[in-house]
């Protein structure tokens, strides 16, 4: 009788354990959600953390070297490295979205460092 008491009290406290677990591994998933969700944010904005006030309100965007002359280093690397895998559509697009530019400013920028251009 000892010995089937003993092992239903290891085996509810194995559950017991497993539940926190579980809970604990929820609590890291939603915040890694969330930490990749800010990720995605600032890296939309080339860094910063919300949109310049002036693009919040419709206004027309700003033209890249206006809004920030400085490129981020990670966004530079992104770019050249879509470039060099061959994704010209996908570097336009995430300059795009970086800098809030129109798609014609955008491309012009990536043709432009085609030929040699550079960020700055």
């Amino acid at each position: 009788m000892d010995q089937i008491q003993t092992s239903d009290i290891i085996a509810v406290l194995a559950l017991v354990l497993a539940l926190l677990l579980m809970l604990s591994v929820f609590s890291l998933k939603r915040r890694v959600n969330e930490l990749e969700a800010r990720l995605m944010q600032r890296d939309a904005y080339g860094g910063m953390a919300a949109p310049p006030a002036s693009n919040r309100t419709g206004d027309a965007p700003v033209p890249m070297f206006v809004q920030n002359p400085e490129m981020p280093p990670d966004l530079e690397r992104r770019i050249r490295l879509l470039m060099a895998e061959g994704k010209k559509i996908q570097a336009i697009k995430v300059m795009r979205e970086a800098r809030n530019l129109t798609l014609k400013e955008a491309k012009d920028f990536i043709d432009n460092l085609e030929r040699g251009g550079n960020f700055r």
